[in-house]
């Protein structure tokens, strides 16, 4: 028997939300400390890893280990129709799906939706330990949450990729266009008051690193981050770029971002222009 309870506007269900511009299937792992999820995007560049504990819930009840694959569109969908004051009750068994129930706070009114279980087979990927992976990484970032906020509002709405760079003395955040380029760039400051701690941007440098990330992916966590307090950026020039926020003490949100290599930077620039020359020859031929 599985049976999770939250409220309306719960932090599980804007996660829910917050992942539907990268993914809308995903597998699910449900145990006795929490429920886990993991979906990929269909260009297979973006991998949605996450785990809520047990205590995030109002109550959680899992008596056998439940793995399910379900839609996440279909579940913020249903979530959506609850009022706001409702009691939301997710309810799986091992056949057919899960169940939402809400429930008005008197009690006196009970809705239901019955959502079957999905195929997402092709959906299937093995994530190693983040212990495993944490020797690998060049350079971690922690930073106010805030702060990324900005920065990816910074890089503007025409740049189609972002550079991080982290060296010994700074991180760089770079982002050029057609017609704008914007750069952030953090010093290392190691004599910060204990006011300025809480707002600082640290970096654990192992070695230089320097990433070409695409622009979108980035905005697609940018949702996530008004939710917490908090992001860590895990980079290296081996394994694919991390972003992590903290749920509770064990819980996480982590999105794992495959970096751009020059011959897709290439093809990308190499397809615009066909499109510019044919857009060119179009506008010829309607004047003619």
């Amino acid at each position: 028997m599985l049976e999770l309870e939250l409220k309306k506007g719960s932090l599980f269900e804007k996660v829910l939300e917050a992942t539907l511009d990268l993914v809308d299937q995903a597998s699910v792992n449900c145990s006795s400390t929490g429920f886990s999820l993991r979906a990929m995007d269909t260009k297979l560049v973006a991998i949605v890893s996450l785990l809520f504990p047990s205590e995030v819930f109002e109550r959680y009840r899992c008596d056998d280990d439940h793995s399910m694959d379900i839609s996440i569109a279909d579940m913020v969908e249903a979530l959506r129709c609850a009022n706001k004051d409702d009691v939301i009750t997710i309810m799986a068994d091992d056949y057919n799906g899960i169940t939402l129930t809400f429930e008005s706070p008197k009690k006196d009114i009970i809705a239901e939706y019955d959502l079957l279980f999905v195929d997402a087979e092709s959906h299937c990927f093995d994530i190693p330990d983040l212990q495993d992976l944490d020797s690998k990484y060049q350079a971690i970032i922690r930073m106010p949450s805030a702060e990324f906020m900005h920065i990816c509002k910074d890089l503007g709405s025409n740049c189609d990729d972002v550079v991080i760079s982290v060296t010994k003395e700074d991180v760089t955040f770079c982002a050029s266009g057609e017609s704008e380029s914007f750069r952030k760039i953090y010093r290392q400051n190691k004599t910060l008051d204990e006011s300025e701690e809480a707002t600082a941007t640290h970096v654990d440098m192992r070695e230089p690193v320097s990433l070409i990330l695409d622009l979108s992916y980035m905005n697609s966590c940018v949702k996530l981050f008004a939710l917490f307090d908090k992001v860590t950026i895990c980079l290296s020039n081996t394994i694919p770029m991390m972003v992590e926020h903290k749920i509770k003490e064990k819980g996480y949100i982590r999105y794992f971002m495959a970096p751009k290599v020059e011959i897709e930077i290439e093809e990308e620039k190499e397809g615009k222009t066909e499109n510019e020359e044919a857009g060119t020859e179009g506008n010829k031929t309607m004047q003619d």
